[in-house]
């Protein structure tokens, strides 16, 4: 079974057409009984409210099909591309800087649409680990355009290559020489053949589809605004004043092609149905059978098994009705050797922290480490102190007489447990040799298919920083695990 998400960007500030749209999409996904996830810009909301399109915003609160998303603050005139923030500042100043801006859209929109988001999705491919975090710390339950499954605890599902489009024959192109020369009427026939061959191509590769679609595509022929980016980010972030306003006229489609459009999509719904192979489901849905309960604790058995697989292959593990990243086993193990220290026994019961993953270049000892008892335990009370402050592993660490990065910490944590289970001794000394430093996730599409590019960034931009930022948080990452 596929599951199968319809996501509409409602951006479009500059089009009131873009409105008209909207209500239209709303209507036959009502219609036709099929969810619909609107991914909302707060500027766009609060345009909407501006316009007085009362009908619009009562057709985003038919909570029974339509659902609420966040597209970001501003659509055009935001102060600082996330991609841009994200790769400059140290991670939690950009955690601060994108809750300051984020969280009054947040706030917007869930205000307007009468619903809170339950989804972030980035614009115009303006994201950072950052800015997803600080939506996950906003309250937002899930991320649309991560890797399938958990990271930085938080659940999240594709989108950039998963997608097919619901908008037909749709273009944004035009010959500015001929502003007036009308475009075609779509073919809703052949339009929807076009989209069941996409769509089987997508089956073929993916479990998950997103169709994706931008309600002003189904009024315009030019997506208003949308030449002046160049000029708007020139400096990579927004010029100095004055400051173009994003207002390029548009060239509408004609009432015929933007019916016939609208007839596709109706067509395309339809179609849907009947497949007995699809899920036509929203983010909600996923969330209530994926989400997990926040407290879960496990054995001290079921700790040392999976000390033992972590420490064979540094990677994510499915088990015990859920998944464990590194980054939890570490934490697990963490806590257990400074509660021995603490209380002179090891715990019964561990609690399951899901913490991140390091937002430092994780160190790394290629010879190995040698370290004596009372450096493991002086380590782990350091790395808990840390995670109770920062809800994150360190990238190093000074465990009282060595230097060590989160891998180095696993091993000897799990080192002191494994040899206490198997001689009921704890070791004086635990030498390691050259150890995995990153996840086996890194080297697979689950990592490798994630995007940072954007039109928005200044010449010669570096995304290297975002990449580190991601690889290192595959400490983090782990697989979804159906509960209901």
């Amino acid at each position: 079974m596929t599951d199968v998400v319809f996501g509409y960007d409602v951006e479009d500030v500059y089009n009131p057409t873009s409105d008209d749209a909207l209500l239209e999409i709303c209507r036959i996904h009502v219609e036709e009984g099929v969810p619909a996830s609107m991914f909302v810009a707060a500027e766009k909301a609060r345009c909407m409210r501006e316009r007085g399109r009362k009908d619009v915003l009562d057709a985003l609160a038919r909570r029974d099909v339509i659902e609420i998303a966040y597209h970001g603050n501003y659509w055009g005139d935001f102060p600082e591309p996330a991609t841009k923030y994200g790769a400059e500042m140290p991670f939690d100043q950009a955690v601060e800087f994108a809750l300051s801006v984020e969280s009054k859209g947040l706030h917007d929109v869930a205000e307007i649409t009468g619903q809170f988001p339950v989804t972030w999705c980035c614009h115009q491919a303006q994201q950072s680990l950052p800015q997803q975090y600080a939506m996950k710390l906003a309250g937002v339950r899930c991320w649309a355009g991560g890797p399938r499954g958990w990271i930085m605890n938080w659940l999240s599902w594709p989108r950039s290559n998963c997608v097919v489009s619901s908008q037909g024959s749709s273009s944004m192109e035009y010959d500015p020489l001929k502003p007036d020369e009308e475009k075609p009427a779509a073919h809703p026939e052949t339009d929807l053949r076009k989209t069941q061959a996409d769509f089987e191509a997508r089956l073929a590769t993916t479990d998950f589809v997103s169709f994706v679609g931008h309600p002003v595509c189904w009024v315009t022929r030019e997506w208003g605004g949308l030449w002046e980016y160049a000029t708007l980010f020139r400096y990579g972030s927004a010029g100095a004043y004055p400051r173009p306003r994003i207002s390029a006229p548009s060239q509408p489609r004609t009432p015929r092609d933007t019916q016939a459009a609208l007839e596709h999509l109706r067509n395309l719904l339809r179609w849907l149905k009947t497949r007995d192979d699809v899920n036509l489901t929203n983010y909600a849905s996923l969330c209530e059978r994926d989400e997990e309960v926040g407290q879960r604790w496990v054995t001290w058995e079921q700790l040392v098994s999976l000390t033992r697989r972590m420490t064979q292959t540094l990677d994510a593990i499915e088990d015990f009705g859920t998944s464990f990243s590194p980054a939890d086993v570490t934490g697990m193990l963490i806590f257990a050797v400074q509660y021995c220290h603490a209380h002179n026994r090891w715990p019964a019961q561990i609690p399951v922290q899901r913490v991140l993953g390091p937002v430092e270049e994780p160190m790394d000892q290629p010879d190995g480490v040698t370290a004596d008892r009372r450096s493991i335990f002086a380590g782990c009370k350091a790395a808990y102190a840390i995670m109770m402050d920062d809800r994150r592993l360190p990238g190093k660490l000074r465990a009282s007489r060595v230097d060590v990065g989160p891998a180095e910490l696993l091993h000897l944590a799990a080192r002191l447990v494994l040899d206490f289970e198997d001689t009921g001794e704890l070791p004086e000394t635990v030498t390691t040799g050259p150890l995995q430093q990153l996840p086996g996730v890194i080297d697979t599409p689950t990592i490798t298919d994630r995007r940072f590019g954007s039109t928005n960034m200044p010449p010669d931009f570096s995304h290297e920083p975002l990449w580190e930022l991601l690889r290192w948080q595959s400490w983090s990452y782990r697989p979804a695990v159906a509960q209901r």
